[in-house]
């Protein structure tokens, strides 16, 4: 339900929907830098392999991680090597798959955002390893950036 009123140059709006909070990770590292988050939304997964897989020669990166978050053609990436934030800008617009609002959503905020948690009762599953010659500069297992937010999609 959304509920809009326009006076002049202001919109006063509210909106019930139905949301659920989950857990996700920040691509922002603590120096400042930022590792590496793909989001691809109803994607065939050859196209996305490939994909990413044209990325990886192209700027020199490390494995990547590419796991399904419980629906056919839905995944999420990980590359472990530490950019600036206009190379990580850079790097994510140049892959034509990536999930606009995903993208969107991290250049207004400074930063990606991917849930790690369950949603609707449904689990990751591993979906593939992109191999590489490149070693891996950020270790995971050393993140700290951890958030919970309010999603929409249930």
């Amino acid at each position: 339900m959304n509920w809009r009123l326009d006076i002049k140059s202001w919109r006063f709006y509210v909106a019930l929907t139905r949301s659920k909070r989950v857990k996700g990770v920040n691509s922002k590292l603590p120096d400042g830098n930022h590792f590496l988050m793909f989001d691809f939304d109803d994607k065939d997964p050859g196209e996305v392999e490939v994909c990413l897989a044209r990325l990886q020669k192209q700027f020199l990166l490390p494995r990547i991680f590419l796991i399904n978050t419980g629906l056919p053609g839905y995944f999420h990436g990980y590359c472990f090597q530490k950019h600036s934030w206009a190379g990580t800008l850079f790097i994510l617009a140049t892959c034509p798959l990536l999930d606009p609002v995903f993208f969107k959503i991290g250049v207004i905020r400074g930063y990606f955002t991917l849930r790690y948690s369950k949603k609707k009762g449904r689990d990751f599953q591993a979906a593939v390893i992109l191999p590489s010659p490149v070693k891996e500069d950020v270790n995971p297992f050393e993140l700290s950036n951890f958030v919970e937010y309010w999603t929409k999609r249930i």
